[in-house]
């Protein structure tokens, strides 16, 4: 398994960080990868990735739900709401160091510090 692999596996096992957060739960994640000025390959590639479910990544709903409810219930999306996003749960960066913290037992070679990850 890859380094890649590895983070990948550790983050869908993880789920959700914005689930996590928000509401102590767990939700199968899709694999965001941060963006930086507004470009993804300046922010650090595989390494620079977090865990978001379906509808905090990309707006999209749970099976059977609407997108009022799901703001109500699980707050903002990150693709149709990111300040709000970003007001509420943290920046792209500082959630990169956060999960990188929470991952840090099961993946000794993680960086603990976003300022370790690269650009």
């Amino acid at each position: 398994m890859t380094r890649d692999e590895r983070r990948f596996d550790a983050l869908r096992k993880l789920g959700c960080i914005a689930c996590l957060i928000g509401l102590d739960r767990y939700s199968q994640p899709d694999i965001h990868h941060i963006v930086d000025n507004g470009y993804r390959k300046h922010s650090g590639g595989n390494q620079a990735t977090i865990p978001l479910c379906p509808y905090h990544h990309r707006g999209i709903p749970a099976e059977g739900c609407d997108y009022r409810y799901m703001r109500e219930i699980y707050g903002p999306s990150l693709r149709l709401e990111s300040r709000e996003f970003h007001r509420i749960y943290g920046t792209e960066r500082y959630l990169l160091g956060y999960v990188n913290q929470l991952l840090a037992p099961k993946m000794p070679n993680i960086p603990e510090c976003v300022e370790d990850v690269p650009r």
